[in-house]
């Protein structure tokens, strides 16, 4: 029976609310012959679908890998470089460089009164004045409407800080790394970077949530288990826009290789050979005289 492992789970603020990271566990049916070990490192579902890429499957046990140096071409993601190696019932994958909404900021205008009163803030005491709750415009992204009040700022300078000086991204991912043997598998995340905080990952069994609030879930080290006994671990899973974008980052699954049927002999029967004159038994051989002398007695 394979065992899941409880991962290691981080939750922090989000550009639009509360970001939570949790394990999700689940099984699905399926064939082993349908279901090789395999690999990927990106793939996203929704209204920014991106192929798996690269991906990688063996169906006889022999390793393979794939690497690829960058993404097909979309307004949501983007990577370095990303290598998958599938064999038999084993899996890994390295991604490196990911972010997700590069440059969605640097279109933010702040609006006439609050670019005032940015402008305008004391060089003291500023840090207790609140942050207006003003409307956000789209940022292209698959996102519900955003407010200033969505972002993850403490007070009025912060606020200012992050509209006028911009993240380079929404979220930044140093690595993920991935990896599965048989029915055990393991995540190991670089720096996660949210608005341009840095983000830790605790690197304990349990789930650690940080407050924050409701836009995006964010799935940290998925293991599920599927009832043809494959086994799947899946580094990040990011939820935007309650499904509106499911964004998988590193996933691995383990599998054995169907085993190959060697075909039975079937016994063979000699085939008799059917006579002209069926059902007659065949005429005997006309015999041949043979000369000779008898001697001659009186």
């Amino acid at each position: 029976m394979r065992r899941h492992i409880v991962p290691a789970v981080t939750t922090a603020a989000a550009v639009t609310g509360v970001v939570v990271l949790t394990l999700v566990t689940a099984a699905a049916p399926g064939n082993a012959t349908d279901r090789p070990s395999s690999a990927y490192a990106i793939g996203a579902d929704g209204q920014v679908p991106v192929d798996r890429t690269p991906y990688v499957e063996s169906r006889d046990g022999r390793e393979r890998s794939s690497s690829a140096l960058e993404l097909p071409k979309n307004p949501l993601l983007s990577a370095r470089a990303a290598t998958v190696t599938a064999g038999n019932d084993k899996a890994s994958v390295e991604l490196l460089d990911v972010t997700l909404g590069k440059g969605a900021l640097d279109a933010v205008q702040l609006p006439p009164d609050l670019k005032k009163s940015c402008a305008s803030l004391p060089p003291t005491g500023a840090g207790d004045l609140p942050i207006p709750d003003l409307p956000l415009p789209d940022l292209g992204l698959p996102l519900p409407d955003l407010s200033t009040a969505d972002l993850p700022v403490k007070n009025l300078p912060d606020l200012c800080n992050l509209l006028l000086t911009p993240p380079s991204s929404i979220l930044g991912i140093d690595s993920v790394n991935v990896w599965c043997a048989g029915d055990q598998g393991g995540v190991d995340i670089g720096s996660l970077t949210l608005l341009g905080q840095k983000l830790q990952v605790p690197e304990t069994k349990q789930g650690a949530v940080i407050p924050a609030a409701p836009l995006a879930t964010i799935s940290v080290n998925q293991q599920s288990q599927q009832a043809d006994g494959s086994f799947t671990v899946t580094g990040l899973t990011i939820n935007l826009g309650d499904g509106a974008q499911v964004i998988r980052l590193a996933s691995a699954t383990c599998a054995k290789p169907a085993a190959k049927t060697t075909p039975k002999p079937q016994p063979t029967r000699p085939q008799p050979v059917p006579g002209t004159d069926v059902g007659r038994p065949p005429a005997a051989p006309v015999p041949t005289p043979v000369k000779t002398h008898h001697p001659v007695t009186g």
